[in-house]
């Protein structure tokens, strides 16, 4: 039925397939965000990691998009979605339960920790990209801010409770057990998606089926360079990426080893960053609003830059150096839903759905791919250079996705859907074209 012309929208939490979504997702974020304090405690408190070991853990979480993300880019472009966030939920689930069930035998090692975690990175570049190209289809890309907004929402909150709940449960139970709660999250997931409507393959462009692995994946990046600012949004978040995974890989062993912090303190401090995050993502509207997309992402971009550099200067652990660290996590996280909504929401409304899959993989593929780079050389460096070494130089760099989008076209765009001139010539191609970010 079509809706009558100035008719305001049904609310997405009256849609029962989004709501079931929505369900399975918010609990599988939370789960995640546990995950996300407890993975590095586990290897830096019970295997004793060396800064190497951690920088190279965090490279694995993100290093299947680097190897993967662009042929799984082509799959999805190929076939129906719904099934492979099905099946990557299964495999999640059983890779983490390895690790209580590990430690409980005795025979959990760091080596067992890098497989589980490259286990788990490969399966989430499988739900993670059909996610992104599956929303699309359940609500229609006129819903997509709202949804993407409602699902940023949700992934805040799991961030403003996860961590704190991590260290809670890892100071009660241990690192391992609490791992196991994501295990649980990833079987609520996949009842919820199973419970979805399939899908069906997106229809191929008129000799598309003629193409091979290599042209397919080369029409991704096309579409990406041809559009103006799909080119910049990806640039910035390659570059963020890149300091932010250096600075990463070693912030639990800083905040442990350097500040002389423990599992309830580290909690706190990524809790708060948490709330940071869920207050972005319930001001990302307004802020654009307001301001326009364009300053509104290279202010809330040089962000990063500020909150690390407090991290840097700190030393000891006090209350009021936490309540400082504390405050520098809110100000990083706050940036992150601006971008990652704003940013998604604009690639899944302007790419045909027979090319999402491709230019979603090409996006998160670039933007990835440098978080695991920097996550490496960030290991690397502070075995050689020091740790705090490292977190400056980290968050140095961060700055240049702000300067980056400061000199470009993004900076006179006020509305997404409103390009300036100089972008507004150059469509992104919709059909025989041989075309991010986590900060996106």
């Amino acid at each position: 039925m079509t809706r009558r012309a100035g008719a305001k929208p049904r609310s997405l939490l009256r849609h029962r397939h989004f709501v079931l979504l929505w369900t399975g997702q918010s609990a599988s974020l939370l789960g995640t965000q546990i995950t996300y304090v407890a993975m590095p405690l586990t290897a830096v408190l019970l295997l004793d990691a060396t800064p190497l070991e951690a920088g190279a853990l965090v490279a694995l979480e993100t290093l299947p998009f680097l190897l993967f993300g662009l042929f799984v880019g082509v799959l999805l472009d190929r076939r129906a979605r719904r099934s492979v966030m099905i099946v990557a939920d299964v495999v999640r689930a059983a890779a983490l339960a390895w690790i209580p069930v590990g430690h409980a035998l005795g025979v959990l090692n760091i080596g067992q920790l890098f497989v589980v975690v490259f286990v788990l990175g490969v399966m989430t570049v499988f739900f993670d990209l059909a996610y992104q190209s599956y929303v699309p289809g359940l609500v229609g890309r006129d819903r997509l801010p709202e949804a993407n907004g409602k699902l940023e929402l949700s992934g805040s909150m799991g961030q403003v409770a996860g961590p704190g709940a991590a260290g809670l449960l890892v100071s009660a139970l241990g690192a391992p057990v609490a791992i196991a709660v994501d295990a649980v999250s990833y079987v609520l997931s996949f009842f919820t998606t199973a419970g979805l409507p399939a899908d069906e393959a997106p229809k191929p462009q008129p000799g598309a089926s003629a193409l091979s692995v290599r042209a397919a994946i080369r029409e991704g990046f096309a579409v990406i360079w041809r559009q103006p600012l799909l080119r910049w949004f990806t640039t910035a978040a390659v570059i963020i990426n890149l300091f932010s995974g250096a600075l990463m890989s070693v912030f639990f062993l800083y905040l442990i080893r350097v500040l002389g912090m423990g599992s309830t303190q580290v909690g706190l401090i990524v809790a708060v960053g948490s709330v940071g995050a869920l207050t972005g993502a319930l001001l990302v509207g307004r802020l654009t609003g307001r301001f326009g997309v364009g300053p509104t992402l290279i202010l809330t971009m040089a962000l990063p830059g500020l909150g690390y550099l407090v991290l840097a200067a700190v030393h000891g652990h006090s209350p009021a150096v936490i309540a400082v660290v504390a405050a520098a996590s809110f100000a990083v996280q706050f940036s992150v839903p601006v971008f990652n909504v704003t940013v998604i929401s604009f690639r899944q409304v302007t790419t045909p759905d027979e090319l999402l899959g491709r230019v979603n993989a090409t996006a998160r593929t670039c933007a990835l791919g440098a978080y695991s780079l920097g996550s490496l050389l960030g290991g690397a460096l502070a075995s050689g250079a020091g740790l705090r070494t490292t977190v400056l130089l980290g968050a140095s760099g961060t700055f240049l996705a702000a300067l980056a989008l400061l000199c470009s076209p993004v900076r006179a765009v006020r509305r997404l859907d409103a390009p300036p001139a100089d972008t507004a010539s150059t469509p992104a191609p919709v059909s025989g074209v041989p075309i991010q970010e986590q900060t996106s």
